[in-house]
């Protein structure tokens, strides 16, 4: 293998993709959704020129788009697995010449003999070792020419809607380009197919960033000058450089084929020998999707009966299509597309004329522009991907009880503890899909981790331990509160739902031993473990609060209510700060706030405090609490959600300052929660929240690898930083959907 080439990719974001209405419109053009895979076009892009191999390296890549999609580009730059350079941002369309001028102006000066790599955000390549070895013989052969270097896609059909590539003699890969031609009609697109000497111009290539600033320099210097302008008098937030707007706006609007290719003094083609698609059809789309038997594009929950060879979409509901053929349907919240494949080129009339009646809003199901899913695709996950997971490898049957976590990838997290309030989470999850009539084996494994918590959890001296080494033995003995206080929420939905005496006899006992070792009789509460130690934090008691409260439901016990209040008389006595509108978390044993560190409030507990207290106004007769929760549902709802991603960060200052803009799953669950249940019991404030926390939940969170799974915790730019699936967040996710899922059902 020759010289070690390095190369800067520029990934262009621009263009509206009007012919894949109604997912690609101007407000999210199609490169910003997933149409092929589980990733966007634009991540599929990115991850493209991630590829290792011999010869060449790719170095961090810039991403060129509209400054309208700065939160869309620099979300799915972060989190893919790519290092992105910088984010040009331009302040309005020019065409690509503006645009390539802009993300080349420094390296031309400063780097000129650096290798770019122009490529659009919106193509299929799907062999990305091929396309490696095509860009690699495109370096080889720029090291040597110099000038522009094209990769050509050998044409398959007399296509009209590209332009081509005329080459000259010789016997590749690597051609002399003879011209550059528009697109032809039939007859001449037939004529091209015919002559084996024409490429489809993929709008992809190559050249040092000197060369292409002196050639914009020679035959666009108005491009090339206000390009320099704009880019020198950008306004630069971190990796993002937003354009001039005055500059930017001075340059022509021409593409760079016009503008460049076809007069440039030396221009070379590689020809391809990848397959790709331009994905600028529904019809394109198609072919580069997954067929089933019938020869069937089916994305999201769709039922085929006697189709063919159809594309059928579902982003919002079921889909069911019988006794057609060569049809496009998708469906969109606030569109439906039927169309015939013969006929697909309509959809671009039908984008255009929809836009110009100005009638129909723009799709705003949620913050980010995307659709929300339904209730049977919620329950697909659940019941079909999630509780088949965590029953089948996020149980410990070696060790018993449950993994305390699993990998990304669905393995058990190599972790040298598990904590006790994970198995009672896991308990609660499986009672209640019980409940729900999963036959997936919850019965089993409820009978599994109740034997483990009843054999190896309790202590001799009365309360269940804290911790478990790996290999199911004792590690921490401490009666930790929040732990016995998970047990007795798990107990009950268990007696709900197997009825087993010894789960309320179970119960029983823990209650008693936490009237005897830890409440404080002196200041009311519990303390926080069997160590009494000197430090008190409000979230046992909301715990408390909670398992008395799933008590009082399976049983219809007064007493479990009465036990139920006294949490809510310490949250509006101790915990609520009606300054601030706010939890208070941290206190000492006299229930004293803490001052030995700032004050930080979680709006993850808000949520959960609001769901709770919502839940006590209806079972108690109690309207005045909901006062408390409009006020702490304002607290978190104005403050509490991280302007990059709309999820609901991990913690802040009581004042909605200092803001830790790391979010954790559990949040989001909490506000989904508290989102339904404010808006059902007519809490003023945001309705739409639930829509926006399913969205964040679905589309940051539960998009790992392993199906069933999530990542744990984003960054404020959306870019996950945790390393495994905490087993105990399933009892979060299950709770918020099962949630939603009952209301959805009283509204139906």
């Amino acid at each position: 293998m020759g010289s070690n080439h390095t190369i800067t990719p520029v990934i262009l974001c621009g263009g509206a993709g009007s012919r894949l209405w109604p997912m690609s419109r101007d407000s999210k053009p199609k490169q910003f959704h997933r149409l092929v895979n589980d990733k966007t076009l634009l991540t599929n892009t990115l991850e493209r020129v991630d590829h290792k191999g011999e010869g060449l390296r790719y170095l961090p890549t810039r991403v060129v788009g509209g400054v309208g999609f700065e939160s869309l580009l620099v979300e799915q730059g972060e989190t893919s697995s790519v290092e992105v350079e910088r984010y040009v941002l331009e302040p309005l369309i020019r065409d690509t010449a503006p645009a390539i001028a802009a993300a080349i102006a420094d390296l031309a000066e400063t780097d000129p003999e650096r290798m770019v790599l122009v490529l659009p955000s919106d193509h299929q390549i799907s062999d990305v070792a091929a396309f490696f070895d095509v860009v690699r013989t495109g370096a080889e052969a720029l090291a040597a020419r110099g000038g522009i270097m094209t990769i050509g896609i050998a044409p398959t059909r007399p296509e009209t809607q590209y332009g081509y590539i005329e080459r000259g003699d010789g016997d590749g890969p690597v051609f002399d380009v003879s011209r550059f031609r528009e697109k032809p009609d039939l007859e001449t697109a037939e004529t091209f197919l015919r002559s084996g000497r024409f490429f489809w111009n993929a709008g992809i290539f190559m050249f040092r960033a000197g060369e292409m600033g002196a050639e914009l320099g020679r035959q666009q210097p108005e491009v090339w000058s206000q390009a320099r302008q704009a880019v020198e008098r950008a306004e630069i937030a971190g990796k993002c450089y937003r354009l001039d707007s005055d500059a930017f706006a001075a340059s022509p609007k021409i593409s760079i084929d016009y503008a460049v290719m076809e007069n440039a003094s030396r221009i070379s083609v590689v020809a391809a020998s990848f397959d790709w698609n331009d994905l600028g059809s529904w019809n394109q789309l198609h072919d580069g999707s997954p067929l089933d038997e019938a020869g069937n594009a089916r994305f999201g929950d769709v039922l085929a009966i006697d189709v063919h060879d159809s594309y059928l979409r579902s982003e919002d509901r079921l889909l069911a299509v019988a006794g057609l053929d060569n049809i496009i349907v998708v469906s969109q919240p606030d569109a439906l597309l039927i169309v015939h494949r013969d006929k697909a080129h309509l959809v671009k009339d039908i984008a255009t004329q929809v836009k110009q009646s100005g009638e129909w809003p723009p799709l705003a199901v949620a913050h980010s522009g995307r659709p929300v899913p339904s209730p049977r695709v919620i329950r697909k996950w659940l019941f079909d991907t999630a509780l088949p997971l965590w029953a089948g490898v996020g149980v410990d049957r070696v060790h018993g009880g449950v993994h305390e976590a699993l990998n990304h990838d669905g393995t058990p997290a190599d972790l040298d503890y598990k904590r006790f309030r994970v198995l009672a989470r896991q308990i609660y999850c499986f009672a209640n899909a019980e409940l729900l009539g999963w036959d997936g084996g919850a019965h089993e494994v409820l009978r599994h981790c109740f034997d483990t918590l009843v054999e190896t959890g309790w202590h001799a001296d009365g309360g269940w331990i804290h911790l478990w080494n790996a290999d199911g033995t004792v590690k921490d003995p401490q009666r930790d509160t929040y732990d016995q206080c998970f047990v007795l929420l798990a107990l009950a939905w268990l007696w709900k739902a197997t009825k087993w005496p010894e789960a309320r006899v179970w119960a029983e006992r823990t209650i008693a031993y936490m009237d005897d070792h830890l409440i404080d009789h002196a200041h009311g509460g519990f303390y926080e473990s069997s160590l009494r130690l000197d430090y008190r934090r409000a979230n046992p008691h909301m715990h408390y609060l909670e398992a008395m409260q799933a008590w009082y439901e399976v049983t219809g016990e007064r007493a479990f209510l009465d036990r139920a209040q006294t949490a809510v008389d310490l949250f509006t006595s101790v915990f609520f700060n009606a300054e601030s509108w706010s939890v208070t978390e941290h206190f000492e044993r006299d229930w004293s706030v803490r001052t030995d560190k700032p004050a930080r409030i979680e709006p993850g507990h808000h949520y959960e405090w609001v769901w709770l207290l919502l839940r006590q106004a209806r079972f108690a007769d109690q309207p005045q609490l909901k006062e408390y929760c409009r006020k702490l549902y304002a607290t978190s709802h104005a403050f509490g959600h991280a302007r990059g991603t709309d999820a609901v960060c991990d913690s802040m200052a009581p004042d909605g300052s200092a803001m830790v803009g790391t979010a954790r799953l559990w949040c989001q669950t909490e506000a989904l929660k508290a989102g339904l249940l404010s808006r059902a019991e007519g809490l003023p404030g945001d309705e739409t929240l639930f829509i926006r926390m399913l969205d964040v939940i679905f589309n940051r969170y539960l998009i790992t690898p392993v199906a069933g799974g999530w990542y744990d915790q984003i960054d404020p730019n959306g870019r996950v930083i945790s390393k495994d699936m905490p087993t105990s967040t399933f009892y979060h996710v299950f709770c918020a959907l099962v949630e939603y899922l009952r209301h959805e059902e009283m509204l139906g």
